[in-house]
């Protein structure tokens, strides 16, 4: 199978990397991963030319920040929609952003929304113009550290509870359903794999809202994670304090002036963002429970 990969250097695209050794994969990126075994070709996504790409019986594979995917996508489509025709399909990773964070008040997630959904639309139309297979993956809070690479949501949580005496979180929190970088891998392996055997029907949805097999409250999430590390890690992180939800709301108030995305965040403890399309129902697989391992390399934390 011959796979052109964006966005290698994160854990998800280091991840797909690891699972698709026996494929021919050719690398788009600013700097080689250090786990590439096929070829690659420099490429800023921000200001690359389309002039001298070709993805001739590809699946073209994209963990990039999806507006940059769907520009370099769009400068294709106009100045040499041929290329387009001669692949097996798209699969760009996106994020649930799109849907969690649609109503956000702060500019940073209304540009983000807007971003993500802009996108969207330019992938579907073009794909739809051309009947090109396309799958947007939006995952749910992608966690885990793969080889040298560690995600910036749940790693970036346990690096500042080292930091502090103790974190308080309201009583009742919403429900979360992280997603391992390395089974966001897996799906968009499975998805490349139907596009390039062609089977693959052009009515499937074109985004797929993402998340892992297990649905759990926020604070359950970190507590789970605390427990899953070795005895020295673990002694590292700071208490987790349950708090009378009125009183976790006058404390994190504050955060409106100074900072109203963080004020969001804050608020979105709260918030149920789950109930998406878990991994195992694509791979008909058994479902894995979180946190799924390998969690962490030795220097993540």
């Amino acid at each position: 199978m011959n796979i052109v990969l964006f966005g290698a250097t994160n854990p998800t695209g280091s991840a797909f990397l690891d699972i698709t050794q026996n494929c021919l994969v050719h690398v788009f990126g600013r700097k080689s991963p250090t786990n590439l075994t096929g070829s690659f070709t420099y490429c800023d996504l921000s200001i690359a030319s389309a002039n001298d790409f070709d993805a001739f019986d590809s699946v073209l594979v994209s963990f990039a920040p999806i507006w940059l995917f769907s520009s370099f996508i769009h400068q294709l489509h106009h100045n040499h929609p041929h290329q387009l025709t001669r692949i097996r399909g798209i699969i760009a990773c996106s994020s649930s952003s799109y849907l969690t964070k649609r109503f956000a008040f702060n500019d940073y997630d209304k540009k983000l929304t807007h971003n993500l959904s802009q996108a969207h639309d330019t992938l579907i139309y073009i794909c739809s113009c051309l009947e090109i297979p396309l799958q947007i993956l939006a995952p749910t809070l992608v966690y885990g550290c793969v080889n040298e690479y560690s995600d910036k949501n749940i790693t970036k949580i346990l690096k500042l509870m080292q930091k502090l005496p103790f974190i308080f979180l309201p009583i009742k929190t919403g429900f979360r359903q992280p997603i391992h970088a390395q089974q966001l891998a897996f799906v968009a392996f499975f998805k490349s794999r139907q596009m390039y055997s062609d089977n693959w029907s052009l009515d499937e949805p074109k985004i797929l809202p993402l998340g892992g097999d297990s649905i759990l409250t926020y604070r359950d999430m970190i507590l789970s994670l605390i427990s899953s590390l070795d005895p020295p890690r673990r002694a590292t992180i700071c208490r987790v304090v349950s708090i009378p939800d009125r009183l976790y709301y006058l404390l994190v108030l504050p955060m409106l002036v100074i900072n109203p995305k963080l004020f969001e965040a804050l608020l979105r403890m709260k918030s149920n963002l789950s109930d998406f399309v878990m991994v195992h129902q694509i791979l008909g697989e058994s479902p894995q429970e979180f946190p799924v391992a390998p969690f962490f390399f030795d220097d993540c934390l």
